[in-house]
């Protein structure tokens, strides 16, 4: 960088302790204050560069490649030297420090506050004092919201949604249950994230769904129909650019990638090795919502179902398809109204969260208390949905290890007995009895893997009208039965 001493100290007397700041990670941000929002714009990144450049140009500076670079690593050093205290980023959702209402960046410097007493515009500085937004370079603006709406607007609005959505009524709701949750809880409440399975044949729309209306209406991004990594560090990677995560086309599930979705839904993370240093390591949050879609069953661990939400798209019957461009336009002049309504229904069901009664537990049970509250909302009968949403978890645990061939030999073995009697015997002897059922290829490949996956497959197994126990009398033995033991 050659230029004046005078002009050089112009430039850096540009950036002090407000404006320089480091999040927990160590990783340096430039604070660019714009109306009622804190954007933090990392420095090494496109966004900090081309902020460097517009700076610089303000007050005469031409930066080569090289200026930029050491322009980094001397804000770098003053942004260490300030010590003040790290800052935690928020991906388009965020709590006022102020009273803990949700803050929802729009990404067009408009900033929407909801909580139990209603949904408005920030025009008011102290909601965003110490609230940070962080904006990855894929990241998309949301629509204005309508906020004018009324009762009926509201009822209207969702039916017109639901044409968008090819699936059930009460699945329908649960969608809508699961987007306002969303909406209502950001990554900072640390909240679990039930995962969201879409499945459907070739032409139910999983695609539209996931990238037109799921994506538009929560977290508009250009990251979305992304292939789902094995490298836990490239997930955590990915989950830390977005606020919701949305994976394409999956075919199946390996039992590492299943953990690792498992570790998404209730929170955790993954050590990463920092640049250039062999003793230190950065933790990589995994905690955020995520959009699984695909044709097949990829769903077939019990602990994975039970963190789920399924949603099965019909086919759309050939004389009702219509181009995709078309279905864009309609639902882009909606958009405003259907973010509006949920937006409303997010502080309807803020308002009577605390009269909330679950009546049906379950894994995800933030998620299920959720849904009680838009039980209220919707004046129905109190569990009606909670109940739909037990259902539909042992539907996913039932489908998954449904084809098998544990399972269909278990079954096999159940029909043989009479009515409530149990099969006992040794691990041994159950396997070789299941033998007689289905191919030895398929099956566990002794009594310790058999017993062992039984266990970890137990919640799917019932969910198959499938009973086990297993004990120790003179031996060790397990009892099958189609009934609770």
């Amino acid at each position: 960088m050659t230029t004046s001493k005078e002009t050089e100290n112009k430039f850096f007397s540009m950036f002090d302790e407000n404006n320089l700041k480091i999040d927990e990670s160590e990783n340096v941000f430039i604070i660019n204050r714009t109306k009622n929002l804190n954007e933090a714009i990392l420095l090494e990144s496109k966004s900090g560069k081309r902020f460097i450049r517009k700076k610089a140009k303000e007050v005469g500076l031409r930066l080569s490649k090289k200026g930029i670079e050491e322009v980094i690593e001397e804000l770098e050093t003053m942004a260490f030297e300030f010590d003040s205290y790290s800052i935690h980023c928020h991906k388009r959702y965020a709590l006022s420090l102020k009273d803990k209402s949700v803050l929802i960046d729009l990404g067009n410097d408009a900033i929407v506050k909801v909580n139990a007493s209603g949904v408005t515009f920030v025009n008011d500085d102290s909601d965003t004092d110490g609230v940070y937004f962080s904006r990855s370079e894929h990241q998309l603006p949301m629509v204005m919201p309508n906020l004018e709406l009324g009762n009926d607007d509201v009822t209207n609005t969702l039916k017109k949604l639901h044409k968008y959505i090819n699936t059930d009524t009460n699945t329908f709701f649960l969608v809508v249950c699961y987007i306002t949750y969303l909406m209502a809880n950001p990554k900072a409440k640390g909240v679990p994230y039930p995962i969201f399975v879409i499945q459907g044949e070739k032409g139910a729309g999983k695609s539209f769904f996931c990238g037109n209306v799921i994506c538009n209406i929560v977290d508009p991004s250009k990251m979305i129909n992304l292939d789902l990594t094995r490298r836990a560090d490239d997930y955590a990677v990915i989950l830390n650019s977005v606020f919701l995560a949305v994976f394409d086309n999956i075919r199946t599930l390996t039992k590492e990638q299943s953990d690792m979705l498992c570790k998404t839904a209730t929170k955790s993370s993954v050590p990463k090795r920092k640049l250039y240093t062999d003793a230190e390591i950065s933790l990589l949050e995994l905690h955020s919502p995520v959009v699984l879609n695909g044709i097949h069953d990829f769903i077939k661990e019990s602990d994975l179902a039970s963190r789920c939400i399924h949603v099965k798209l019909q086919k759309m019957q050939a004389d009702k398809r219509r181009p995709m461009e078309e279905l864009k336009e309609e639902l882009e002049v909606l958009m405003p109204d259907i973010l509006g309504t949920l937006l409303l229904l997010v502080s309807k069901a803020l308002a009577v969260f605390d009269q909330v009664k679950v009546t049906d537990a379950a894994r995800m049970m933030d998620f299920s208390k959720w849904i009680g509250a838009l039980e209220l909302v919707w004046h129905m009968p109190q569990g009606k949905l909670q109940k739909a949403y037990q259902q539909n978890v042992e539907s996913l645990m039932a489908s998954g290890t449904i084809d098998d061939s544990l399972t269909i030999a278990l079954l096999k073995l159940i029909k043989g007995l009479n009515h409530g009697e149990a099969w006992k015997g040794t691990p041994s002897a159950l396997l070789d009895k299941l033998y007689e059922f289905e191919s030895s290829t398929f099956l566990p490949k002794g009594a310790a893997a058999l017993t062992a996956k039984m266990k970890g497959q137990e919640s799917s197994l019932n969910a198959n009208g499938i009973y086990f126990k297993m004990g120790r009398d003179s031996e060790r033995y397990v009892m099958v039965s189609g009934k609770v033991l």
